[in-house]
């Protein structure tokens, strides 16, 4: 896997600049020119991707033009040459067989030689003028080969962005799917659980309205009863207070009668032990009229708990729908 920020664009334009510049594009020499950065095995495919790609460029990179305009100014060089040659033979002919022409022939022959050189010239400049011809075609053919290397890789990259957003796309849809069911789920599960908390808040005050009926009867009973030894104490007492100033009475006729003083004693000693039970009963029904009563406030209190709580649940019902 190539190294984060080695790409082909990069490569394919330090190898260009290497052909432009008339060097040999190796794995060595586009490392260098990328900084010394990226591994061999990186750069390799991809260089020779490029190559495959500009076989021409590289073929004509070590002869600095291209190979056909080469052959085509050899040839123009070589029939030069083979003419003047000719024509060298020829005046040589011409002096070994005519010796006495020799001054006039020489003069024609330097001022064809001049001639010649003329040419010569003409043909370098003009060579000259097709080599910087050559070399702005390759220089625009660079721009242009670099400028679609650019446009290929910008292509690339976006067609791998566009993969990622349709992967993502996907992947958002599935969670979506997945959220809509849990959600449904979830609603159905909600629904369920209120119905059981609906069913079990109604047993419940059905429950507590027995048992507070239950506890208002018991405390009815409990008052009925509470009232019915009041009455009695009250009539004890009565009973009591006359026997009490019957008592005084006979115990001012006891000074007279000592027998029947004894027997008073005795009956004011039985009915003091019936008020002391009476009021031990009468205590004992007051303490289990305040425990009914506490009871009957503690379910209360629990009833309007009880009847709360549907109230307060309604608002997360309505939440959770939301």
């Amino acid at each position: 896997m190539a190294r984060a920020g080695i790409l082909y664009s990069h490569v394919a334009k330090a190898a260009a600049q290497l052909t432009a510049a008339g060097k040999n594009a190796t794995v060595d020499t586009v490392r260098e020119a990328l900084g010394g950065t990226g591994s061999k095995s990186t750069i390799a495919p991809m260089l020779k991707q490029w190559k495959a790609q500009h076989e021409g460029e590289v073929a004509a990179a070590g002869a600095g033009v291209p190979a056909d305009l080469l052959e085509a100014i050899k040839g123009v060089y070589d029939r030069v040459q083979v003419g003047a040659q000719v024509q060298v033979e020829q005046l040589r002919i011409e002096h070994q067989l005519a010796a006495h022409k020799v001054a006039q022939a020489a003069e024609a022959l330097r001022e064809e030689v001049r001639q010649l050189g003329i040419e010569r010239e003409a043909l370098k400049a003009e060579l000259h003028s097709v080599m910087a011809a050559f070399a702005r075609e390759q220089a625009a053919r660079h721009q242009d080969a670099v400028a679609i290397a650019a446009l290929e890789s910008e292509k690339t990259g976006q067609a791998q962005r566009l993969a990622d957003r349709t992967a993502e796309v996907r992947e958002l849809a599935d969670q979506l799917a997945q959220a809509r069911r849990q959600f449904e789920h979830f609603q159905e599960a909600s629904a369920a659980q209120r119905q059981d908390d609906k069913h079990a808040y109604e047993t419940r005050i059905a429950r507590a309205e027995q048992e507070a009926a239950t506890l208002r009867a018991n405390f009815q009973d409990g008052r009925e009863a509470l009232a019915v030894l009041r009455s009695e104490k009250a009539q004890l007492e009565h009973t009591l207070h006359e026997q009490r100033d019957a008592a005084r009475e006979q115990a001012r006729k006891l000074y007279e009668a000592t027998e029947g003083l004894t027997a008073t004693r005795e009956l004011a000693s039985s009915r003091q032990f019936e008020l002391e039970m009476v009021v031990e009963r009468l205590e004992h029904a007051h303490q289990a009229n305040e425990r009914l009563e506490a009871r009957v406030s503690e379910l209360e209190g629990e009833n309007a708990d009880l009847k709360k709580k549907p109230a307060a649940a309604s608002p997360k019902t309505r939440k959770t729908k939301t």
